[in-house]
């Protein structure tokens, strides 16, 4: 008595039926999110590094809901100062004198100074560490997450420290030399996002925080297999009824017939 093998046999790299489309490749991606290279494309499956030009858009919105209240505050306090210069520049003109220079009081400047960083405080340092954005950043479509888990906002210690490239030069606003040198550090902070391998500035590595934004690739792609019951990607014969067993081992043994 002998037995012969079964007729049919699993067909290579089962895992769905015959009819459905293999699972697509992308760059970072080898054969679906399962297979998801670490820092390919961003800190965990479905993120990247949000790039440098969105960034940008993000601090300008941000910078223009910054530059309103300020603008009315300026002219609040020095309303009439700038009255009275506009009235010398007339008479200067008038008379064929030089424009006479605008002058601040160092009160006013100290003031607005201390305002912008409180204001810079709470908005980049606390508003990110509850909401995980500021309004710009939400706008764009970015986040604020911790190096060591993408899946958490920071916490407040750490986004204060990041926040600290916005509050700190407001105070030193008002002094000549040291807002200029203020000025270079910022700029250096926000251009090391373009040269940094995970996008991150100065002011991020300060905070051990990264900007991340959903992943295009991870949002388009289709679940991979098994697809489950009333699937929307259809099969041969319709949707797909029943979830597919994972891969062979899932095919029961025999029954092979006795010879």
């Amino acid at each position: 008595m002998s037995w012969q093998p079964p007729t049919q046999t699993p067909p290579p790299g089962y895992g769905g039926p015959s009819g459905y489309p293999p699972y697509p490749q992308y760059p970072g991606y080898p054969g679906g999110p399962q297979g998801f290279v670490p820092g390919a494309l961003g800190p965990a499956p479905g993120l990247e590094y949000a790039s440098f030009p969105r960034r940008l858009g993000g601090y300008l919105i941000d910078g223009l809901i910054f530059l309103v209240p300020l603008a009315v505050l300026f002219f609040i306090i020095y309303g009439s100062t700038l009255s009275a210069w506009a009235t010398q520049v007339n008479n200067a003109a008038n008379a064929g004198l030089p424009t006479p220079n605008l002058v601040l009081s160092t009160g006013g400047l100290v003031t607005l100074g201390l305002i912008d960083a409180i204001a810079s405080f709470l908005y980049y340092g606390v508003l990110v560490a509850s909401w995980g954005s500021t309004v710009g950043q939400r706008a764009v479509g970015v986040r604020v997450v911790r190096e060591e888990d993408a899946s958490s906002r920071l916490p407040l210690e750490r986004a204060l420290a990041r926040s600290a490239i916005w509050w700190g030069p407001a105070i030193l606003s008002f002094v000549p030399i040291i807002s200029d040198l203020t000025f270079l550090v910022v700029l250096l902070a926000l251009l090391w996002v373009i040269w940094d391998p995970r996008n991150q500035g100065l002011h991020d590595k300060l905070g051990r925080a990264l900007v991340v934004k959903l992943s295009f690739v991870a949002m388009s792609l289709p679940p991979a297999y098994p697809y489950l019951a009333g699937s929307p990607y259809p099969g041969p014969s319709g949707p797909s009824p029943a979830p597919y067993p994972p891969g062979p081992t899932a095919y029961p043994p025999g029954p092979y017939t006795p010879q």
